[in-house]
């Protein structure tokens, strides 16, 4: 596998400023990110009644990087609407923010998406007038007018952070409800924190769709192969004099990535900066061992991803469906045939002859 563009040699010439940001702004159609970006464009353009669309995987695996190529590819394939309509954007986003306290801040939520979507309602300061209706009913207008075909929600685990689990439907009805009165699809992208608020209800299940970007794995040959081509591209697009030799250490990189392209390119980059400020012309694999996340990071990351992965693998298995709805019978609770009963031999009360067939026809010989 090659997911390598032609490096502009060029760039070596540069100064470092805009080789750094050659390399942060540099991303790579590998096989898992081809794969969720896929379904996504299926589902947007899909004549259906999908209304929301979950994107979830472990954090540092490409999401956001994900909802950017999505908004690249809607715009360019738009540019004529959007010459044609000044109005018109085809996608925008949001990140939710972490709740300072319990709850998530919906005021705040409404503020941030009117101003990109450049509201005019917006541009006074704001004030306590501002109810949460009124904002809501200016971000559906904001929607509808804009002629939006997707609205993201990125970080969206955050909806989740309410003082009471009975408040969680309420958070995904409200995503859902703003879907439905403007036509818009929404996207909530988020760490596996975001599958508490999936599959909330039967009529969400069925407006919605998953999406997992997932990390590569190394029990998978597959994967690691992808890996190693995916070390192989970052190291020869890396702007350094002389080329290192990460595909050497492509599983110390996976070690300290966990299988995730995010932040394996975080780690690249941080190398890459300290490279350059320090005139050098390329990195050692110490320089690289020194900007590792540590072990203990690595072990929470892979704990985390560990637990999203298993949860879906549990409602990824269709026995589960097929002995819930009486198809098949689990095998691990059934009770084994019982066996039949040994009967027991009575024994007669004292004093009492036992039972037994007496002589038909003739006397009773009492010698």
């Amino acid at each position: 596998m090659n997911y390598d563009e032609i490096f502009p040699v060029q760039l070596l010439q540069q100064p470092a400023t805009d080789r750094i940001a050659y390399f942060k702004n540099y991303t790579m159609a590998h096989p898992k990110l081809l794969e969720a970006s896929q379904k996504l464009m299926f589902t947007i353009n899909e004549p259906s009644s999908t209304s929301l669309m979950f994107l979830f995987g472990p954090t540092g695996v490409g999401k956001t990087t994900l909802l950017r190529r999505l908004t690249q590819k809607l715009i360019t394939a738009t540019l004529k609407e959007m010459e044609e309509d000044k109005g018109f954007i085809p996608i925008a986003g949001v990140e939710a923010v972490t709740p300072e306290f319990s709850n998530f801040d919906w005021k705040d939520f409404y503020i941030r998406a009117l101003t990109i979507l450049q509201d005019p309602s917006i541009k006074f300061p704001y004030n306590s007038r501002h109810t949460n209706l009124k904002l809501r009913m200016s971000l559906e207008n904001a929607l509808r007018q804009r002629h939006l075909k997707v609205f993201y929600i990125d970080e969206a685990q955050n909806l989740s952070k309410v003082a009471s689990g009975r408040k969680l439907r309420d958070q995904t009805d409200c995503v859902k409800s703003l879907a439905n009165i403007t036509a818009v699809q929404f996207i909530l992208a988020g760490t596996y924190d975001l599958l508490i608020l999936r599959n909330l209800s039967a009529q969400l299940s069925r407006r919605s769709q998953d999406i997992h970007l997932e990390r590569y794995k190394a029990d998978s040959q597959e994967d690691l192969k992808a890996f190693k081509s995916i070390v192989q591209t970052f190291q020869r697009h890396l702007p350094l004099q002389q080329e290192p030799d990460l595909l050497e250490h492509w599983d110390f990189c996976y070690e300290r990535s966990i299988g995730c392209i995010g932040i394996l390119k975080d780690w690249l980059l941080r190398t890459l900066i300290q490279t350059l400020n320090q005139g050098n012309d390329t990195f050692t694999f110490h320089d690289l061992q020194s900007h590792a996340l540590s072990l203990e990071q690595c072990m929470i990351l892979f704990k985390e991803a560990n637990a999203g992965e298993k949860q879906l693998d549990y409602y990824a298995d269709s026995s589960n469906l097929r002995i819930s709805l009486g198809l098949e019978v689990n095998s691990n609770t059934a009770s084994p045939n019982p066996k039949t009963p040994v009967e027991k031999t009575r024994r007669s009360p004292v004093g009492q002859p036992k039972a037994q067939r007496r002589p038909v026809g003739g006397g009773y010989n009492a010698n």
